[in-house]
């Protein structure tokens, strides 16, 4: 096989594409899903693959308010997280509230298991805890990624079952030390490719007094990580997992949203690529 292929890899996206679409070059491995209609009417062959990367929507379970489990709760009922995994996605993707992803060979309907999208059961929690209209602030950013979409989106979701959901913009180095050291009530995240389940649930597993970034300060759930670490029964750890997951579904100390999709494109002449 003599012909070349011709490979570009950028920071801008915009130049990949109109490259692509042109001819100039023969792959795209970062298309845009926005771009996927115009590039396979121009003979492009488009392939999406679900990735290990993770958005979510933090939460500090220390914050006077939301560390009532009723609040984070009301929160987890106000939230369609199949529409905001549809909209931020173009469709390509599925809601996945858990760390395990859905390409993880240990991804099962178990992992799907969840507060329901309910605002009347989030009103009623709301009423039980005493809510009072407190303003919970979303901190967000307007990089690339659809980060200030998704805080847009809850924002709206969540004022419908009356919660003052308020969103404060900051630059992205501002937002992620603020996640290093836990100053938020809630933030528009997202967690990069973690190869292996236990990697992920350490991300978010931990205790916060000496890791501030820790969601999840929960003593069986470390336990159960530490054990799903130090065995390499698959059996025993897809169980291990499977038990995270419900306690984390439980006590609702982060909003799993969705997995991002990598969506490849190829020109005409390309054949057998594989993303």
């Amino acid at each position: 096989y003599a012909q070349k292929i011709r490979f570009q890899i950028t920071p801008d996206t915009s130049v990949m594409r109109g490259a692509l679409l042109s001819g100039d070059i023969d792959i795209n491995p970062a298309l845009s899903p926005s771009d996927i209609d115009d590039a396979r009417n121009r003979g492009i062959q488009v392939q999406v693959q679900s990735t290990l990367a993770w958005r979510a929507m933090l939460l500090q379970t220390q914050d006077p308010l939301l560390q009532d489990v009723r609040i984070r709760r009301a929160i987890a009922h106000s939230i369609d997280l199949a529409a905001i995994a549809d909209a931020a996605s173009f469709g390509l993707a599925p809601a996945n509230p858990s760390a395990v992803p859905v390409a993880s060979r240990f991804y099962n309907d178990k992992f799907k298991a969840w507060p329901a999208y309910d605002p009347a059961a989030a009103r009623r929690l709301l009423k039980d805890a005493g809510y009072k209209g407190q303003p919970i602030r979303i901190q967000s950013n307007m990089r690339p990624g659809g980060y200030n979409d998704i805080a847009v989106s809850i924002q709206a979701m969540l004022a419908a079952t009356g919660i003052n959901a308020q969103i404060e913009v900051l630059d992205w180095a501002a937002q992620l030390q603020n996640y290093l050291v836990g100053k938020f009530q809630m933030s528009s995240f997202a967690y990069s490719a973690r190869l292996d389940p236990s990697l992920g649930y350490a991300s978010v597993v931990g205790d916060k007094a000496r890791l501030p970034s820790a969601q999840w300060d929960d003593a069986t759930a470390r336990d159960l990580l530490d054990r799903a670490g130090r065995t390499e029964d698959q059996a025993v750890r897809q169980a291990l997992f499977e038990e995270l997951h419900a306690r984390m579904a439980e006590a609702v100390p982060i909003l799993g949203l969705y997995n991002d999709v990598l969506v490849t494109g190829a020109g005409p002449k390309v054949r057998g690529y594989k993303p």
